[in-house]
């Protein structure tokens, strides 16, 4: 069988976001095996309507799940809007009590980084020991 663009993308965004198949059926509302119907090419042409629950469910556009050369984001979630107000404090304390000398590309840059780092735990908890080390590898003292 050779796997549509739809496939290909639905699959690799449901891997990256480490969902299982049926959590996202049931976070979306849909009925079992919608989802798996898509992937195992079982549901030829999906609606619209269904395209659309899933890319609002994973995040993205249902342009994004048929476009072969999209490099697939997601919008941040709560969550990442929570992680990244701890990040940004954590990192403003840090720079303060260590009295770093900050750029704006240094400090948009680390945040990223934090967030990207802190994202790949388990529990998408902030490492402080991460936090102080990246900033002692990108930042001089005043």
């Amino acid at each position: 069988m050779s796997y549509t663009t739809l496939q290909r993308n639905l699959e690799k965004i449901i891997k990256d976001r480490n969902y299982q198949i049926t959590e996202l059926e049931r976070k979306s509302g849909l009925k079992k095996n919608n989802i798996y119907n898509i992937l195992k090419g079982i549901s030829k042409k999906p609606s619209a309507e269904l395209l659309q629950t899933v890319a609002d469910a994973l995040g993205v556009t249902v342009k994004d799940l048929y476009n072969p050369s999209v490099e697939i984001r997601g919008y941040l979630s709560n969550d990442d809007f929570e992680l990244i107000e701890k990040i940004l404090k954590n990192i403003i304390e840090e720079v303060k009590n260590l009295k770093l000398k900050v750029t704006e590309v240094d400090l948009i840059n680390i945040i990223l980084e934090v967030f990207n780092y802190s994202k790949l735990e388990p529990k998408k908890e902030l490492d402080k020991r991460f936090i102080n080390w990246i900033l002692h590898q990108r930042i001089q003292k005043k």
